[in-house]
């Protein structure tokens, strides 16, 4: 009886141990990646971001345990690893922040534990530059004198990105300043003998900004336009280089009448130097960019010889007799006692009605000589 329990007990060993052997063991549980999400950025300005998010997704059974996170040159993001419970995914915010005009891309790479799926994610995108703009514009003086355009004016950007940016007016009074960044800005103008001027400008695009300045004091030197004499150009003498059609104007009026002319003078050639005399009781002077600038001192000094235009008889010619060796018809030539322009300044004067030498003299007591470019140089003989 002992024997038999004995041996049935082996038996319910020897099957338990049986069944043992055909169990097989549970399989440990696995990770797997998918990376999803719009990597295309497209086109970013130069110093400015975008954003795009991109999806860690863990598709498997097991944690996925994310060890590192690579982005190209570009790009960074807000997870560099960590770990994802299975079926789980994490959000990442990737961003692009181009530092010069050209393509970037690449790939993000995510390393972990996973056991399958795609661990990369194409990345693109392009830096552009920042758009620039141009401010332009034309700087004259203020009422009545408004047709005078300022050359040298210096116009500046005082604040904002634009700070510093700057240009200087030429002969038309035009300046341009490129490369601007949009936003609003203050601009100066400012020019020695003229008040600076202040202005508020907004740049979102080509911008024109013109400006007007206030003479600080009466003018010595003064380009084309319309003077009051007095408040705006002392009386005086004032000197000119003319090209050919100077056309100015003493007036008593700015009416446009042919009343309100005193003298209207139009120089044919291309005088060396021409003169006028403003007096105190003319109202104004008018003068065209023909005239170029007239100045208060003489265009040049003493010389022994007589070129084309108006001179001074004793600062600039010395007086006696001269001689045109190569005239040719036409020739004109004046004495004159003031540099008014008017009939009664001209003391005596002479017109070659053929090519040949001429000969004039010229008195102590005269006040100018003016000869034409048919005369040619005038020679002193005595």
């Amino acid at each position: 009886m002992r024997m038999l329990r004995t041996s049935a007990g082996l038996l319910v060993l020897a099957l338990m141990a049986a069944c043992g052997k055909d169990t097989p063991a549970a399989p440990t549980p696995t990770s797997a990646i998918a990376l999803s999400g719009n990597m295309n950025f497209g086109n970013i300005t130069v110093g400015t971001t975008g954003t795009s998010t991109l999806t860690i997704a863990n598709t498997g059974a097991g944690e996925l345990t994310v060890t590192s996170v690579s982005y190209p040159s570009g790009f960074t993001g807000t997870f560099t690893s960590g770990t994802i419970a299975a079926n789980g995914s994490q959000v990442v915010t990737v961003t692009f922040a181009p530092i010069a005009a050209q393509s970037y891309s690449g790939n993000i790479t995510v390393a972990g534990n996973q056991a399958s799926g795609t661990n990369t994610i194409a990345v693109s995108g392009a830096g552009v530059a920042i758009p620039t703009f141009t401010l332009a514009g034309l700087v004259t003086e203020t009422p009545p004198t408004t047709s005078t355009v300022i050359s040298g004016v210096v116009v500046t950007f005082v604040d904002g990105a634009n700070q510093g940016r700057t240009a200087t007016t030429g002969a038309d009074g035009r300046y341009q300043i490129p490369g601007l960044v949009n936003g609003g800005y203050t601009v100066s103008a400012s020019k020695a003998g003229y008040t600076t001027v202040l202005l508020p400008v907004g740049i979102n695009g080509n911008t024109i900004l013109d400006f007007r300045l206030e003479p600080t004091a009466p003018r010595t030197s003064f380009g084309p336009g319309q003077y009051r004499v007095g408040p705006d150009i002392p009386a005086g003498r004032y000197y000119s280089d003319p090209s050919r059609e100077c056309h100015f104007q003493r007036v008593r009026a700015f009416g446009g009448a042919q009343s309100d002319t005193i003298v209207d003078t139009i120089v044919n050639f291309d005088a060396a130097q021409w003169i006028v005399d403003l007096l105190a009781t003319d109202v104004g002077f008018v003068t065209d960019a023909n005239c170029g600038t007239w100045f208060t001192t003489p265009r040049r000094g003493l010389s022994p010889t007589i070129a084309p235009g108006l001179w001074i008889i004793g600062a600039q010619i010395t007086p006696g007799t001269y001689r045109a060796e190569n005239s040719t018809q036409g020739c004109y030539w004046q004495r004159v006692s003031n540099f008014t322009g008017g009939i009664d300044a001209m003391i005596a004067s002479g017109l070659a009605s053929g090519p040949g030498v001429q000969l004039v003299t010229i008195d102590s007591t005269d006040a100018g000589f003016s000869t034409n470019i048919e005369c040619g140089t005038w020679t002193r003989t005595q």
